[in-house]
């Protein structure tokens, strides 16, 4: 099993292709993506934000992989998304938990689906920078 190999796809899969996807979704068809979540706003600036955090962190994970910076320059890509995509898990509880049109069967399961989604891949991004700082040496060793 070739662990630097993974390492890499990973990152480059995890971070950068949803990284720049999320940039797509989030800046450039930001209209779809107000509609999507419910809210319209005249100034989309804060949504233009987003999107290019999670295009400079997609870009600089294909550099890294590309050049091959290796296992740390890795994790701490997959940890750095990890967190951002953290703390939004937080707002989607929050929103499951705050909201009161979750009455309807059709915003609860969006939400809750949105709660385990991101969920599942903010475990997926942890656990694999946590893997790349075993490869690095920094953190003891997962495998």
């Amino acid at each position: 099993m070739n662990i630097d190999l993974s390492i890499r796809i990973t990152t480059a899969l995890l971070v950068g292709v949803v990284g720049i996807a999320s940039f797509f979704r989030h800046s450039v068809f930001y209209l779809s993506d107000q509609a999507r979540m419910g809210w319209k706003q005249e100034h989309p600036e804060f949504q233009l934000e987003v999107g290019y955090a999670n295009l400079a962190l997609g870009l600089w994970a294909i550099v890294v992989v590309a050049l091959g910076w290796g296992a740390l320059a890795c994790g701490l890509l997959l940890a750095t998304y990890g967190t951002y995509l953290l703390c939004t898990l937080a707002l989607h509880i929050r929103k499951v938990y705050a909201a009161k049109d979750l009455r309807h069967t059709g915003h609860r399961d969006r939400a809750m689906t949105s709660v385990i989604s991101t969920g599942i891949f903010v475990a997926l991004l942890l656990f694999f920078a946590a893997v790349a700082f075993g490869r690095a040496g920094v953190v003891p060793v997962l495998f």
